[in-house]
């Protein structure tokens, strides 16, 4: 056969199965609406970068994705006028790698986020660990949500 009617074959046969996902798709793709669950909170970005933060100590557990499986942290801050005055970090990993980078992230976090202005935090890698600080900026994200004053 002639390669160039195979490029031509498989070209059409690209089109025709991104037009039949799109027509299957029929609106209800990626510009649709988020839906939210009746009686659970929402809390945007916007109101939450403008929110005033209730001075106290509040915990959340942070879920993350390994390599080996969904790991989990619990991570306690305390604040004080929006500011981060103290953090303590219980790595709950089972995997013995996962659980080496908990030690990692829990040898250095301190640094990037005690003295800091909750909004501020945004932990990508520390010591190393790339995937727990995942989890750390999830349970802060509760955590935030948790301690925004109305």
């Amino acid at each position: 056969m002639d390669p160039k009617k195979i490029l031509i074959g498989v070209v059409v046969l690209a089109i025709i199965g991104v037009a039949v996902i799109q027509l299957g798709n029929n609106g209800t793709g990626i510009n649709q609406k988020p839906q939210t669950i009746q009686g659970q909170p929402t809390v945007t970005v916007e109101v939450m970068k403008k929110s005033k933060y209730a001075d106290g100590q509040y915990t959340a557990i942070g879920n993350y994705i390994s390599p080996a499986q969904r790991e989990e942290i619990e991570i306690t801050l305390t604040l004080k006028d929006g500011v981060v005055t103290d953090a303590a970090f219980t790595g709950k990993a089972t995997h013995e790698k996962s659980m080496a980078m908990q030690r990692l992230f829990s040898e250095g976090y301190k640094e990037q986020v005690v003295g800091k202005p909750i909004n501020e935090i945004a932990l990508t890698v520390v010591n190393g660990s790339s995937l727990t600080p995942k989890g750390f900026m999830d349970a802060l994200q509760k955590i935030k949500t948790e301690a925004v004053q109305s």
